[in-house]
Order: structure tokens, then sequence, then C-alpha cells
């Protein structure tokens, strides 16, 4: 009896997770990428959410974002350095912060 309730508890599982892959799937291909990135990160006020705030923050200080420049005498650290800031830059774009949000935002102690 036990071993007959888990063979339908595993098809059943089985079964729901090619129904949300499909649904997902077609999800992905109706929606633009900046709504995940706005249901991901904003709080629905024209803001970022607590999570999202340390997720940016910590993406903030890797990605030089704050840095007053990226220069550096060796182009390939240089050309990292912009790549990592474009990615930043990006994700701010799909997020339609204004500019007091941004500034927080670039004003926020990660914690480290």
């Amino acid at each position: 009896m036990r071993s007959q309730v888990n063979q339908f508890r595993a098809r059943a599982v089985s079964l729901s997770r090619v129904f949300k892959d499909l649904f997902k799937a077609r999800l992905v291909a109706m929606l633009p990428a900046a709504w995940f990135y706005r249901w991901l990160f904003a709080d629905g006020e024209g803001g970022v959410n607590g999570a999202g705030q340390m997720v940016l923050a910590d993406l903030r200080d890797f990605c030089h974002a704050s840095d007053a420049t990226i220069f550096d005498t060796d182009p390939l650290v240089m050309a990292r350095r912009e790549g990592r800031r474009e990615v930043f830059v990006r994700i701010k774009n799909f997020l339609n912060l204004d500019e007091d949000a941004v500034q927080q935002l670039m004003e926020l102690d990660d914690g480290e």
C-alpha cells in the first residue's frame, strides 16, 4: 500500500514538473526580460525591495558602478570592469528607478 502511494506521489510530482516547465517556457516567451527583473527586485512602489537592495549593493561594488572611473593601465582589466558595469546599468535600466532611488542605492551600505 505504502509503495503504491509513493509511486502515485512520484508520478504526480513528475507531471507537475512537466506542466510547470511548459507554463514557464510559454510565459518566458511572452514577457520581456525587464518584467522578470522588476518581479525580482521591485517593491511595487517605484523602489527596490529589501533583498533586492542587498543584491544590488553587492553587484554595485562587484561591477564598479560606484567608482568614479573604471580606468586601469591594463586594457584587459579595464575591459572586464566595463563589462561588469554594463551589466549593472542594464539591471538599473530594467528597474526604471528614479534618480532618488538610484542615489539611495549607490549610498547603501551592503554590510561589508
